[in-house]
């Protein structure tokens, strides 16, 4: 057999299983796309906080506080899913903040005990390590921007099997 043929063969093979491998650990349904924007690391502890002065709230003002022990990972993405996308169950080893953008749609965002939250354009909120889903019903599809805080070396989600409210519903989907 001719050397050519052989190499082609086992380069469209490697493809294959090579795509076949990816396509089974894509976790999500009606991903449009998923621009990782910056990747950083902070190599010690982080121990950052703030404090405003708010007018009419002197008193109380406005805080905020961030405190990690050991290296930590930052990640920034850009994601948008199609009307029908779900994230499927997962959880995720840190701390995110997203943010639904001006061009979105609104969400349903559903805890552990399959309770239901919506958020539309211009919503922000945090995430932790609860078990959640994201399911995009509106035409308009979603658009999230999110910045994820993790431990070092840490996946930015863990998928994980339904809870048991999920059980026979439409949310019933590893």
């Amino acid at each position: 057999m001719n050397k050519k043929v052989i190499l082609i063969g086992t380069g469209i093979a490697a493809c294959a299983i090579a795509g076949l491998v990816f396509a089974t650990k894509l976790p999500a349904t009606g991903l449009l796309f998923n621009h990782i924007l910056a990747v950083g690391t902070h190599s010690g502890e982080i121990n950052a906080h703030a404090h405003v002065t708010v007018p009419g709230q002197e008193e109380e003002g406005w805080s905020a506080q961030v405190e990690t022990e050991g290296a930590t990972d930052f990640h920034t993405t850009d994601t948008a899913w199609v009307q029908g996308g779900t994230t499927h169950w997962h959880t995720h080893p840190g701390i995110l903040l997203l943010t639904l953008a001006a061009d979105s749609g609104p969400i349903d965002w559903y805890d552990s005990n399959c309770q239901k939250t919506v958020y539309k354009a211009g919503d922000s909120w945090t995430e932790g390590t609860s078990l959640h889903d994201v399911v995009v019903s509106d035409p308009a599809g979603a658009h999230f921007l999110v910045t994820y805080i993790l431990a070092k070396g840490q996946p930015r989600r863990i998928d994980q099997e339904p809870p048991a409210c999920a059980k026979g519903t439409f949310l019933d989907q590893p």
